[in-house]
C-alpha cells in the first residue's frame, strides 16, 4: 500500500462540488451495502474521485474496503469522531479503500465502527443533531466528484443525517414483499427530515432473480404504477450473484475477488444511468 498520505492525494477539483447520495431502505437485507460498495467502485474506476462515508454501526462497508478492519476505532478515527468532536477535521478520518493491501485509485473511505450506536445514542439530545454530517462535510465538497452514504437499516440519527445532507437517495428494493414497506416508511421519512415532498430519489430491484416471475411481475407493476415511484423507478436490475456474498465474507471489494463476476455489468449500468439522470437535471 502506498505511503502517501491521503490529504496530499485529496487536491481540489477545480469546479467541482461533490453530489451526495446516499442508500436506505428500512428493511435489512436489501442489498444496500453491497449495493454502495461496488457502485462506488464502478463510478471510481471510471475516473471519478469517491468518497464512501459508512454511517452503519454494522460496519459492513468498513469491512469491504478497509481490509476486514471491522472494528476500525481500534486502528484510528472514524465516523465516530465526526458525531463526538464538533471541532474534528473530517480529512483526519478519510483513509484510502483497499483490498488486502493494495490502494484503491480514486476510492476513499471513512469507516464505522460498532461502538456508533452508542456514540449515536450520546447525540440525542444535542441542538441541530440532523446537521452534524453535514457541517463536517463541507470543507471537503471541492475534493471529491461523489459522495456515497451506506445507510443502517434503522430510521436512527445517522441515517437523519445522511437525508439532510444528501442530493439524492437511492432505495434498493430486493425480491420480497416487505421491501414495499420499507420503501414506503423511507419516502415518508425523508418528507419529514426535508419538511417537504421529496422527489429525488430513485427506486430499483436489487437482487433480481429472474427465474421468480410471479413476485417479479407483482414488484414491477407495484413500482411502475404507484404514483410516487412510477417516474423514479430505475431500468436497471442487479441480478442475485453469489459472487456478492462470497467477495462480502473474503473482505474485498467484488472487482477483486472475481473481475469476471456477470453482476458487475449491472452495477455499471446503474452508474451510467444515474449519471444520465443527473446531468439531465433530474436529481
Amino acid at each position: 500500500m502506498s505511503d502517501i498520505s491521503p490529504q496530499s492525494q485529496l487536491t481540489t477539483l477545480a469546479g467541482t462540488r461533490a453530489r451526495i447520495i446516499a442508500i436506505m431502505n428500512n428493511k435489512g437485507g436489501a442489498g444496500k451495502t453491497s449495493t454502495i460498495t461496488n457502485l462506488a467502485m464502478s463510478f471510481a474506476q471510471a475516473g471519478r474521485r469517491v468518497l464512501l462515508i459508512d454511517g452503519d454501526q454494522q460496519a459492513n462497508s468498513t469491512e469491504v474496503l478497509a481490509n476486514g478492519k471491522k472494528y476500525h476505532a481500534q486502528y484510528g478515527h472514524t465516523i465516530c469522531d465526526l458525531y463526538t468532536n464538533p471541532r474534528f477535521s473530517i480529512s483526519d478520518a478519510i483513509i484510502p479503500a483497499v483490498s488486502g493491501d493494495e490502494a484503491v485509485g480514486n476510492l476513499f473511505i471513512i469507516p464505522s465502527d460498532p461502538s456508533f450506536e452508542r456514540v449515536m445514542e450520546n447525540c440525542l439530545t444535542r441542538h441541530h443533531r440532523e446537521k452534524i454530517l453535514f457541517r463536517h462535510l463541507q470543507p471537503v465538497m471541492d475534493r471529491f466528484s461523489y459522495i456515497f452514504i451506506d445507510c443502517s437499516p434503522g430510521l436512527n440519527l445517522s441515517t437523519t443525517n445522511a437525508a439532510y445532507t444528501s442530493d439524492h437517495v437511492l432505495i434498493p428494493v430486493d425480491g420480497g414483499s416487505f421491501s414495499l414497506t420499507g420503501l414506503e416508511v423511507v419516502l415518508d421519512y425523508l418528507d419529514e427530515i426535508r419538511e417537504t415532498r421529496f422527489t429525488r430519489f430513485s427506486v430499483f430491484r436489487n437482487e433480481y432473480n429472474g427465474a421468480k416471475k410471479k413476485m417479479n411481475a407483482y414488484l414491477h407493476e407495484q413500482l411502475a404504477n404507484n404514483a410516487r415511484t412510477r417516474d423514479h423507478y430505475l431500468n436497471t436490475r442487479i441480478r442475485a450473484d453469489e459472487n456478492i456474498s462470497q467477495a462480502q465474507v473474503a473482505c474485498v471489494p467484488l472487482w477483486y475477488y472475481n473481475r469476471g463476476a456477470l453482476v458487475l455489468n449491472d452495477y455499471r449500468a446503474l452508474m451510467r444511468e444515474l449519471e444520465t439522470l443527473f446531468s439531465a437535471g433530474e436529481a
